[in-house]
């Protein structure tokens, strides 16, 4: 309605032009004007000029007929006024001012009696009345009346204003065309300005431009336009790109990827093809990024970035979802086999070690696959059932990939309900200590408890590793870890106030508490805030600690164990392979692994397995702590090897803390006194 409204007005140049032409024309009106008028008066004088030399004529001619009452001859006078085609009628009245002679033109009358006449001139509407006395010397003789119209005149008036308007018209039109002609070579370049600002304004599209030869205002004005529609065409191409463009890697981001995605599943229908969609995680990638800094992490995605595009077919894409997570769209897929394929050179190319600032860092990627038509027939379906499918992969360890079945929707759903339940256990203090005692391998005294957590969930206990990852995922594992360290110790301390005498608690903690940057602030005020002594004190970490944050983690331990606090390897020789860490780093205790203890006098490989890691514990000045002995056989091949401490059902179950008090008392005597339980 308003683009109508718009098209019939009169346009602003148009406005111009005949304010212009009118600017121009005006001068010659107000000319013609002042030229017409000084016409009518010159007419109007030029016309009693000759009337008053007529009657003056006549009344010197007059005076002898009068004088000898010469009629004739004052007629004949008279008629020679016939020439003046102005004059109506002529009279001369003798000195009683009788009628003496008279001169009418035909169709004429006289309309006006002589004594209303004085000597002098009278108009009246468009007649002229003249009179003038004869007289000699001092006599008067008569007097002398013209009457003349002035049709002349307004014959003259017409042909005038004829002249005057066939002249301003020609005018006007000569005006107009020059005018019109030298404004459109003026503002030709601001008719294709406007032109290029409406084509840029309805299309929004900004790569036009106007060719620039003037070195005038003009010039000055498209050359500023020009530089606008650069500006704006170079912030447009950011603003998608921003839009469009992962910032970091310039990968295509997840709004990219949507079209891209949604693309290709047209074809495919249309096409009666498959693609595959994969949903790719990068295995520890938070560890590395918290402990070597955002710095190292983005320059770590950046090189990930390069090795997923070189790893890429021509037909596939790769974007980046988020944080550590890409997702790959593989088109044209012919069998199961093409996608193997691509997933194991992507996770072979990944599993190389990546050298990024000086650091020698390992990353590994799960993949979750799904399919179409198979998985889903739109974005969101695709999207969800890879992801679901990546987590799957992440549950059978790093660096696996695994494809969507139907089945794991229901897993899915499991998961998100454990969240949920996860958060609440928080909110209600769900979670609870158990401790379980660690022995001398001769069984005579009491080294020790480690403090495991555990979670009942609607009466029924939930297997921590069943819990602990949720907890990593949600962000919830520093909270947990702080309330772990924090009960641990109280409870260490109200033995040691019972009067047992102290024993060391150990505690699991994992890498991404370690290698925060307010690690050793947060033991030290645990520490403070229970005011157990350090030295009774221990922490347990996993090899995977040392995966990519050494550099981190070395100075930390080393300052926890500058305080006091022991240092112990969990689950010993299921982890990083390289033991260099071992003669680098201030640990003190080895804890062998469940899996290797449970093998003990079923297998030769296994016992020498065990037996191997206990000389290497042994040779680097540390305690060797077997886990999961629960049977003497397995003691017995323990002790013969020298191992030092014994934790498992053999001794004693993870126990609460008022039977781990009562387990206390059947192994202790209280300072100065017995205790009779």
């Amino acid at each position: 309605m308003i683009t109508s409204k718009r098209r019939n007005k009169i346009g602003f140049f148009y406005k111009h032009l005949i304010a212009v032409v009118a600017i121009n024309i005006l001068p010659l009106f107000i000319m013609s004007g002042l030229l017409y008028s000084n016409f009518i008066d010159d007419y109007k004088a030029n016309l009693l000029e000759a009337m008053d030399s007529e009657i003056a004529l006549l009344g010197a001619t007059s005076r002898s007929a009068l004088l000898f009452n010469d009629k004739q001859s004052a007629t004949a006078l008279l008629s020679s006024l016939e020439e003046f085609t102005s004059t109506r009628y002529a009279q001369i009245y003798d000195a009683d001012m009788e009628l003496f002679a008279e001169y009418k033109r035909p169709g004429q009358l006289v309309d006006m009696p002589a004594e209303q006449l004085n000597s002098g001139l009278m108009i009246k509407g468009q007649t002229i009345y003249l009179s003038k006395a004869v007289t000699l010397g001092e006599e008067s003789l008569g007097l002398i009346v013209i009457s003349a119209n002035t049709k002349s005149l307004n014959i003259q008036k017409q042909r005038y204003l004829l002249i005057i308007g066939v002249a301003l018209l020609a005018s006007l039109i000569l005006a107009y065309l020059l005018n019109w002609t030298l404004q459109k070579r003026l503002t030709s370049p601001i008719s294709e300005l406007i032109s290029l600002v409406g084509y840029v304004a309805k299309n929004e599209r900004y790569h036009k431009r106007l060719n620039n030869e003037r070195d005038d205002e003009i010039g000055d004005l498209i050359l500023g336009v020009n530089t606008m529609l650069d500006t704006i065409e170079t912030h447009e191409m950011q603003l998608y790109n921003r839009a469009h463009y992962d910032e970091l890697t310039q990968l295509p981001n997840r709004h990219l990827l949507m079209e891209r995605l949604s693309h290709s599943i047209k074809v495919a229908d249309r096409n009666k093809s498959e693609i595959a969609l994969l949903f790719l995680d990068l295995d520890r990638f938070k560890i590395i990024n918290d402990s070597l800094g955002h710095r190292i992490g983005d320059e770590l995605l950046l090189e990930v970035a390069g090795k997923l595009v070189k790893v890429l077919r021509t037909s596939d894409s790769v974007s980046r979802w988020g944080g550590d997570e890409f997702v790959m769209l593989l088109e044209d897929i012919k069998s199961t086999e093409d996608i193997d394929i691509i997933v194991e050179k992507i996770i072979t190319e990944l599993a190389k070690p990546t050298i990024v600032s000086g650091h020698r860092l390992h990353v590994s990627t799960s993949v979750g696959i799904a399919r179409f038509p198979q998985n889903g027939k739109d974005c969101q379906s695709l999207l969800k059932h890879a992801d679901i499918s990546m987590y799957h992969a992440k549950e059978q360890g790093v660096g696996k990939y695994c494809y969507f079945n139907s089945s794991m929707l229901n897993k899915s759903v499991q998961r998100l309900s454990m969240e949920m339940h996860v958060h609440k256990a928080f909110e209600d203090s769900d979670f609870f200590l158990v401790y379980q005692p660690q022995v001398s391998s001769n069984g005579e005294k009491l080294i020790g408890f480690e403090a495991l957590i555990r979670w009942k969930l609607n009466g029924a206990f939930v297997p921590p590793n069943k819990f602990l990852q949720i907890i990593e995922d949600v962000g919830l594992m520093h909270q947990l870890s702080l309330w772990v360290l924090e009960e641990a110790c109280t409870q260490n301390m109200r033995w040691q106030q019972a009067g047992f005498a102290p024993v060391k608690i150990s505690i699991n903690l994992p890498p991404s508490f370690i290698i925060q940057p307010q690690c050793l602030q947060n033991i030290h005020s645990v520490l403070n805030d229970t005011g157990l002594a350090p030295e009774y004190l221990e922490i347990e970490l996993t090899e995977n600690t040392f995966l990519g944050s050494r550099l981190i983690a070395g100075p930390i331990l080393q300052s926890l164990k500058d305080l006091g606090i022991s240092i112990a390897i969990d689950d010993f020789g299921t982890g990083y392979s390289c033991m260099s860490y071992l003669q680098d780093l201030p640990i003190g205790t080895l804890k062998i692994d469940g899996s290797f203890v449970k093998g003990l006098g079923r297998s030769q490989a296994n016992e020498g397995i065990v037996r191997s890691i206990i000389t290497l514990g042994k040779s680097l000045d540390m305690q060797i702590v077997a886990e999961c002995v629960e049977t003497e056989k397995q003691l017995a091949i323990l002790k013969k090897m020298d191992c030092d401490i014994i934790q498992g059902y053999l001794f004693s179950k993870p126990l609460t803390a008022e039977n781990a008090e009562r387990y206390l008392a059947s192994r202790q005597v209280k300072k100065g006194l017995n205790r009779a339980g």
